[in-house]
């Protein structure tokens, strides 16, 4: 089999995660968009994670390109114009994302000296996330499963496979 596009394969294509992970998967933007929920918002502020000048401009860009940040003009008085990096509503979603890979790091990549990023409610009440059903209960993340959708089903019949037929798909079991 030639050279294939792995976001063509109805596993990949129809999946929420692997389309989300073309953006925030990149080296970088969840680390710039953390910085964006410290409050962030200049080129020069965003720097002091490391990042090399040109990649943190293809990063910001992307970003904007994505939705998740937008550019807003600003001028300190004596300065020319500059621009600035506020999170959009799509860039302010990201946060479940964030806290999730925070609460995952604290219990499986703990450091000595604590935790580095703490989620908070009204900037003082630690909070975390759980799973709720439709009707709000909460549900123990041992009874969740994940599972494809009805788009990736109907994708597979409308191309006559079968799930175990589908390079990428699920296993047979």
């Amino acid at each position: 089999m030639g050279l294939m596009d792995a976001m063509s394969l109805p596993a990949n294509r129809h999946c929420p995660i692997a389309r989300t992970l073309e953006v925030l998967g990149q080296k970088w933007n969840l680390l710039l968009l953390r910085e964006a929920f410290l409050g962030r918002t200049r080129f020069v502020e965003f720097q002091r994670i490391g990042i090399p000048n040109a990649t943190l401009g293809q990063r910001l860009n992307d970003l904007v390109g994505a939705g998740l940040l937008e550019r807003v003009t600003y001028r300190e008085e004596g300065e020319r114009s500059r621009e600035e990096y506020v999170l959009t509503d799509a860039g302010r979603d990201v946060l479940p994302i964030l806290a999730a890979l925070s609460e995952w790091g604290d219990r499986h990549r703990p450091q000595e000296t604590g935790r580095g990023v703490v989620c908070t409610a009204d900037g003082e009440r630690p909070v975390h996330l759980e799973f709720r059903d439709p009707d709000g209960e909460p549900v123990d993340r041992d009874a969740v499963t994940i599972s494809r959708g009805p788009v990736y089903h109907a994708a597979l019949a409308a191309a006559g496979r079968s799930p175990d037929g589908d390079l990428g798909a699920d296993p047979p079991s």
